[in-house]
């Protein structure tokens, strides 16, 4: 949709405001609002934004970094073809927007813009990108200072789902309507959980869509006396929320990662991919499981994964292949990317994930660490067998990973890598002094 077409139908639907939003380095949505009137001229210069816009942390501290300082101007762009209508606050649009030079280049550190160029990267191979992040969400009761799990039941239970319809049916009206389309349902394993699953689509677009998902499922359920939370641990006593990544790559209209005669019918394609994920897969945490809440959750015995392996429908292992369907084989084969939560910036963590797996299919990386077991359950010596490493177990050596990978550096650039270690360390260290429970509150609340 062009300039002209998105100010006639936002016209047409009698909108008031519109946004232009960006999601900074802590995966927080972020952006500023202007009158419809003057949409023609903003789409044309963009909105101004200082260039220490992304160089923030949770709390909002600006840290040290060159050239990411109060000091400059950059602009923020919508993009018209994300544009949606809020259906909760229909006078309202949302454009997502990419971050731009004052000489009109794109901003070498813009996340939206870091991902786009990924994806021409894997387009200029000769690959087309279908995924979708699989998000588990927790409801609960209560005001602020005392959130009480939702219909906390057992999992899976018909009674759950009794519960959560009204609010399930809503909230799917409400992600329709921006062209999000569900895929499955059901209360999740923990206290008071669910999941609900989106249509993959285009990397640019899923990203994108994340950003307008948790936003209608935390409005939703405020419609219903309720709190959405999609912090990774927001109970130090439940099961963890994961934001996982499911993903294929296609040549010709094809699925890439199909072969009917491989092993799990995952193709040499589809085994390099792997690969390379497992080679970056330490630095590639940063991006994936990136709060200090992210490490609550990564623990053995929690379907999340605490190691560096993968193998068919494992659900302890990092990266799982799923089995195919049963009645197209050939279209359904994807992997699924278990480490990965929603405190995420979206697109980065796309971005990482697929330059990791290009860099696999590059260089011919066959992966190690294949497991058909829980990892936990082996000892260190039948791990080191089968070239099974330990995860990061804290945000500070996830990020030590990311900053030592000369493929993250390549990809995102010294001044983005430099601003994002120093915002995750600074975090991690304000965490640090805080108790379990604290933690797990103080990202409840934010995510």
């Amino acid at each position: 949709m062009g300039d002209e077409a998105v100010i006639e139908q936002l016209t047409e639907k009698q909108t008031e405001l519109i946004e232009f939003l960006y999601v900074d380095y802590n995966g927080l949505t972020r952006g500023k609002v202007i009158p419809l009137a003057s949409l023609k001229a903003k789409l044309a210069d963009g909105i101004g934004l200082t260039k220490a816009t992304l160089n923030v942390s949770e709390r909002d501290t600006i840290l040290p970094v060159a050239d990411m300082t109060p000091i400059g101007e950059l602009r923020l762009v919508g993009d018209p073809a994300s544009a949606h209508v809020l259906p909760y606050m229909p006078q309202v649009a949302t454009l997502m927007g990419d971050i731009y030079n004052l000489d009109k280049t794109p901003y070498a550190s813009d996340p939206r813009s870091i991902l786009k160029k990924v994806v021409k990267q894997l387009a200029d191979a000769g690959f087309t990108v279908k995924m979708a992040y699989e998000n588990e969400f927790e409801l609960f009761t209560g005001g602020k200072d005392h959130r009480e799990p939702a219909m906390p039941h057992v999992a899976f239970s018909t009674e759950s789902m009794d519960f959560a319809y009204p609010f399930i049916l809503k909230a799917i009206d409400q992600l329709q309507k921006v062209g999000i389309m569900p895929n499955a349902y059901y209360p999740e394993g923990g206290i008071g959980q669910h999941e609900l699953s989106m249509l993959p689509s285009d990397p640019v677009t899923a990203a994108d869509n994340e950003v307008i998902y948790k936003r209608i499922i935390k409005n939703t359920a405020k419609a219903f006396d309720l709190y959405a939370s999609f912090a990774p641990k927001p109970l130090v006593d439940s099961a963890g929320s994961g934001a996982h990544i499911h993903l294929s790559l296609w040549q010709d209209k094809e699925d890439a990662f199909f072969d009917d005669k491989a092993a799990m019918q995952l193709s040499t394609i589809g085994q390099y991919f792997v690969g390379g994920v497992l080679k970056h897969i330490q630095g590639l945490l940063a991006l994936t499981c990136p709060s200090a809440n992210s490490y609550q959750r990564l623990a053995p015995g929690h379907w999340s994964s605490a190691y560096a392996t993968y193998g068919q429908d494992n659900r302890e292992a990092a990266i799982r292949i799923p089995s195919t369907s049963w009645g197209d084989p050939a279209s359904s084969m994807n992997i699924e990317l278990k480490t990965s939560d929603a405190t995420a910036n979206p697109y980065l963590a796309f971005a990482g994930l697929l330059a990791a797996g290009l860099d696999g299919i590059t260089n011919h990386m066959q992966p190690d660490g294949y497991c058909d077991v829980d990892p936990a359950s082996l000892s260190q010596a039948e791990r080191d067998a089968k070239g099974i490493q330990l995860l990061p177990r804290t945000l500070s050596q996830a990020v030590d990973a990311f900053e030592a990978d000369s493929l993250f550096q390549q990809v995102f650039g010294k001044q983005l890598v430099d601003a994002y270690a120093k915002i995750k360390r600074k975090d991690d260290q304000y965490y640090a002094k805080l108790a379990l429970e604290k933690i797990a509150a103080l990202h409840r609340e934010l995510y």
